[in-house]
């Protein structure tokens, strides 16, 4: 009995795994979350710019839109602590440990 138990606590939690690895797309607050990750380090390395001047606030994400297999195309608003907003257009991939930026350009 317990063995029988075993392996269907096992299949179980491979099954969720599996299940949780096969998403085409990150959700709304994966991609918020890694962008605005990007940018605070983007204004670490880049003082002068905008992102550099005052920190990110708030991401908040407008479209996603598949390129291919693993890439998504992310449309956000960035809000800064001073109350400014950036229209930009970024692209996430997805990695063997998650989504990550690949790159990004302004949109406004």
């Amino acid at each position: 009995m317990k063995k029988s138990l075993r392996i269907l606590t096992v299949f179980i939690i491979c099954l969720s795994i599996l299940a949780l690895s096969c998403a085409r797309q990150p959700s709304y607050d994966r991609s918020a979350k890694v962008i605005r990750k990007y940018f605070k380090k983007y204004g670490k390395k880049y003082p002068d710019t905008a992102f550099g001047k005052s920190k990110v606030s708030e991401v908040e994400i407008l479209s996603q839109e598949e390129i291919h297999k693993h890439l998504v195309a992310v449309e956000a608003f960035v809000t800064f602590e001073d109350g400014s907003v950036r229209k930009v257009s970024a692209t996430v991939e997805k990695g063997p440990l998650g989504w990550r930026f690949i790159s990004w350009e302004n949109a406004g």
